[in-house]
Parts: C-alpha cells; structure tokens; sequence
C-alpha cells in the first residue's frame, strides 16, 4: 500500500520527492521511498528502529557482508559443536535445533510440584500439512508420551486416557491432582524449567524426541555463567504478564546457555570485519535473534516452529518454551542468528539492485542537532521526538507515516529486551505517543491530542504549501478518534479525503476472532490554506459494521480544517450507535 501511496503521489509531481515518515518504525516506508528514488527523513522516538533503520539502509556491498557471516560462522561452528552436538536415535551426528522446557510449579493447596503443559497435544513429530498423526502428548499428570493423536490413547505411566483436543491451562488456570485450582500466576513463586523435549537436526533431516543424559547436561551444565545483567522488568501495561508469573528480570526470559552463546557472539562479532558499517549490520543481525527468547517463545505443535517472544505485539507467556539454538542449523530454526545473516546478505543484493548505488545515510541524529536541508543525501535518521524535526520549514512533498494507534501497542516495553541486548535501553522514551493505563503516560484528559498536536503541527511545519500527510489509523476507541481528528483540527491541517482499506490484521491468526480492527482508515490531509481542494472519499460495495463505523469517522473527518465547535459530543454518540462499537467476537 505504501508503494502505491507513493507512486500515486509522484505522478502529480515532475521531481524527486522528499518523503517523512515521523514514526518511522521497522522503516517499511522509508525503505518503500528509497527504493523509488525519492529522499528519505526517518524519525522515531526509540533507539531500537532508529539505530536498525540507518544500519538497513546503509547496508554494505553483499559481498562484504558474506566475508563477515563467514568469518562470524568459522569461530561459531565449535561453540555450536559444544553447545549443541549430539546423535540422531540411529547414532549418526546431528545438532540441538530447540529445547523445549516445560514449566513446574507447586500447587498452593497441597504443595505437590507438577509439570505444567499447556495442552494434552505437545507437538506432532510432522508438519500438519503431511498428515502424519503420531505425536508426542502428554496426560494431565504431566507424563509425556509418544501416540496418536487423531484417537484418544492411555498414558502409559497412569493409564489415563488423554485426549489431544485438551487445553490443560485455560485462562492460564491450572487443576492439581488433588482438585484444587489455581491461576498461573499463584504458582510464580515456585515456577522452574523442566527440559522435556529436543529436536535434533541436520540439513536433511529433523528429529523431536526426549532429552539423553548428554543433552540434558548440555541444556543445564552450570559452566553457562553470562556476564552481562540485562536490567530489571519495569511495571507497565505489557511487562505486568511477565511480573506477575515470577520474571522480574530480562535475564530470566533466558536461558544461561542461550545467554552466554549470545554475549560471544556479540563479542566476536565486534571483530568480524574491518568497516564499522558491516560490523553494525551483522551486530543488529545477532541482537534481533534475541527476541526468540527461551524462556518466553512459544512453539507451534501443529507446523513445528518457533514463535517471537513478542509475537502478536504481546509478551507471548506460556508454559512450554522453546530455546533455539543461537546459531541456528542448515535444516530448522526461524530467527536465528544463521537465517538473519543470510537474509541480511540477499537484502544487500536486493538495495544495491534496485538502488544502483550506496545510499549516502546520516544518522541516528539525535533531535537536539541543527536544522538542515537534505542536500545530496538520501537518507537522514533522526533519533527522538517528532515534536521537533531536523529540516527547514516548506520542505517536505510527502509525509507518509503509520502513528501509533492509541494505546494498541507499547512499543517501548516490547522492545525493551532488544535495547538491553544493544545497550539502549537507558533511552528516555517517555514522550512515546501511546497511552499506557498501567505507568499513567498520557492518560490525562488531553494529553494524548496535545503530544499529536504538538507532532501534527511540526509535519505542517515541514511541508510545502503543496505537500500532504497521508497516514493510515484504527481504532475502537471512539475518544482515541476524537482525540486524532482534533490534533489534526489544532495543527493547521484540512482534509483532502479518506479511503478504507483492508489492514494486516486479516492475515494475522493472533488477531482473527478478537476485536481487533480489520480495516484501516487511510487519512489525506494538506494545510490550511486557499488552494483549490477536491475530496475524495470512501466507496465501499458492501457495508458490514466496521466499515460503516469507519464512514462515520470519514464523515467527520472531512470536516477537519473546519470543525465546528462543540462536534465532539455529537461525533461519539453517532460511533457509540453503531453496531462495530458493540460487537461481540464470533
């Protein structure tokens, strides 16, 4: 959609664009305008995208790159060996690819420690797609076993009969053998990982099977003593999950091994090269593999993968985790170190295809630098606030961005463990435009319109007489609307028109059958002034109650640049009639 947002806009403009992104992110519209020619200024308030975006689109020649993943590969082939080498069952040599630990914990009432499984069905030994059926299972009692899962076999320990359909912790509650019944969180004070599972792998073959001694030993051998403190867990509206089941610091949602495999790869990969630009690369590369956090990523049973800890914008708790193995092996693993850098690799040759050429990046600048022209470069990163940017008045054709939705995401708690990993997480990200109920930011009555306001009004600043701000927006929240449309009111801005369009939530299985939003409301604004403007607005064949909550909003906010005053009230009566507001998840 961003290219073709972009696309669109150039044919009315005979040059080469200067493109905003102020919430720049991951910089999926930064990289969408660079690769289209045009100059590029990406801000964001967190280090974390900041600092990976001037390292992405600074990225070195492919080839200098491949000599760094392969000089960081020769060191990291007899760590590997020691940290993860065993056999297959039939004896030939294979690697640890994951670990799977299950959670222990004591019940409160009797006090007897029992394995905690999430579900009777542990993981299938093949891909679903295959059709195999036999899979490892466990009872309520926490035996683990080989069955079949298509019928509902016996344990083989206590004979009792398992059926794979069963949820052994449904809203994270948990039922002793004794009967009694406690949440998750009761147990935290006691929690413990258990190893249970490994899977073994080569480039050709992939085993899951119980842990041997040796594997055990290797898991757990007290020689995995990390250095580095990665700092405590911060109360706050995402971390409060991980508070109350027990973890109080970043370095628990790791284990020791994993943490210490990770600081030398760090290490080493400080050495890797001699240009300071590959060794940022593939350091981002490394760091980015931390977010398959041991302790906190959750394994899919049906199609035999690893999840982020992060997943789903939320901090993935769960009772059965998976360790990856850092370095990664030739036939499984996603997000491991092995898979970044021969991704980071195909990127380079992908860049320097379609771009032709470096690209000249400045950055991550920080906010308090001197205003500017872009001149000759392409790129400019700016670290901070978009409360202020770093160029001159009237000099922005576009702002494209994609803002925060409300409160929908805490950017900064989830990326926290990442800035502990890359020593950012001292950054101040209390100007944040996102609400958060559990630490109190934005929460008073206006102070999220006011920061939007204060942003808004910096992008107006920025932009031509002729420019536009074009961003997309969803939410439930009839006051996160109010508070959008009337920041756009008090920053000087008039709508030019609104499209709705479908948003990733469709495709995303953590979202389907919640209420999250799956449209968004792409919003087209210039400033205020007397040039001629004609709307455009939504055309929507059939309607279903989000999109008619979503024309209610364009209704309103076509009024934008004129709203009159008072329209507030109005407004959310009209969105708390709808049926989008009241609807319930099938």
């Amino acid at each position: 959609m961003n290219g073709a947002l972009l696309d669109a806009f150039s044919c009315d403009v005979e040059q080469r664009l200067l493109v905003a992104d102020m919430f720049a992110g991951g910089g999926v519209i930064p990289l969408a305008a660079v690769v289209r020619g045009h100059q590029v200024y990406a801000q964001d308030l967190n280090p974390w995208p900041a600092t990976g975006l001037t390292a992405m689109l600074a990225l070195p020649a492919a080839e200098e790159l491949k000599a760094a993943a392969d000089a960081l590969e020769q060191w990291a082939e007899d760590e590997t060996k020691s940290a993860y080498g065993t056999l297959f069952s039939n004896g030939s040599k294979a690697l640890v690819s994951h670990t799977f630990r299950v959670a222990t914990a004591e019940c409160t009432s009797c006090g007897q420690r029992a394995r905690m499984f999430p579900h009777a069905l542990v993981t299938l030994l093949t891909r679903k797609e295959r059709g195999g059926v036999q899979a490892w299972l466990a009872c309520r009692q926490g035996h683990l076993f080989q069955g079949d899962s298509s019928t509902k076999p016996s344990c083989p320990v206590c004979q009792v009969v398992v059926d794979p359909k069963a949820n052994y912790t449904p809203r994270r509650s948990i039922t002793c053998e004794c009967g009694h019944i406690d949440r998750l969180s009761d147990r935290a004070g006691t929690w413990a990982w258990e190893v249970v599972l490994v899977e073994r792998a080569t480039s050709k073959r992939r085993e899951l099977d119980v842990p041997t001694a040796d594997e055990l030993e290797m898991a757990n051998a007290e020689r995995w003593l990390p250095d580095r403190s990665l700092g405590d867990i911060p109360d706050g509206q995402e971390t409060r999950v991980l508070l109350r089941h027990g973890f109080t610091s970043w370095d628990q949602l790791y284990p020791n091994r994993q943490r210490v495999l990770l600081e030398r790869m760090l290490e080493r990969t400080a050495k890797c090269h001699e240009d300071p630009a590959v060794v940022r690369a593939v350091s981002m590369a490394v760091v980015g593999s931390t977010e398959m956090a041991g302790h906190l990523s959750r394994w899919d049973r049906y199609y035999l993968k690893s999840y982020e800890a992060m997943a789903g914008h939320r901090f993935n708790l769960t009772t059965l985790a998976v360790e990856p193995n850092v370095w990664g092996t030739a036939g499984s693993g996603r997000g491991t170190v092995l898979r970044r850098l021969n991704q980071l690799v195909k990127a380079a040759t992908w860049l320097h295809a379609r771009t032709g050429r470096d690209l000249i990046v400045e950055g991550p600048l920080q906010t308090s630098g001197k205003v500017s022209p872009m001149a000759e470069c392409d790129v400019r990163v700016v670290g901070g606030s978009s409360e202020r940017m770093l160029l001159p008045d009237g000099s922005v054709h576009l702002a494209l961005t994609d803002p925060p939705y409300h409160d929908d995401v805490q950017y900064a708690e989830l990326s926290t463990p990442l800035r502990a990993w890359a020593r950012l997480a001292d950054a101040d990200l209390s100007a944040e435009a996102v609400v958060n109920a559990a630490t109190g930011q934005l929460v008073d009555d206006g102070a999220y319109e006011d920061l939007l306001t204060r942003i808004f009004s910096e992008a107006r600043r920025t932009l031509r007489s002729d420019g536009h701000l074009i961003f997309s927006y969803a939410n439930r929240s009839p006051e996160a609307w109010i508070s959008v449309l009337g920041a756009l009111q008090r920053s000087g801005l008039r709508a030019a028109g609104c499209e709705i369009v479908h948003s990733e939530n469709e495709t995303d299985a953590a979202k389907r059958n919640v209420r999250a939003c799956t449209l968004d409301l792409i919003l087209d604004l210039v400033p205020v002034g007397n040039r001629p403007l004609k709307q455009h607005s939504p055309r929507v064949p059939q309607q279903t109650p989000e999109t008619e909550f979503l024309l209610a909003v364009s209704r309103t906010f076509l009024e934008v640049g004129q709203l009159p005053d008072g329209w507030e009230d109005g407004f959310k009566k009209e969105l708390r009639e709808t049926d989008f507001i009241g609807q319930r998840p099938q």
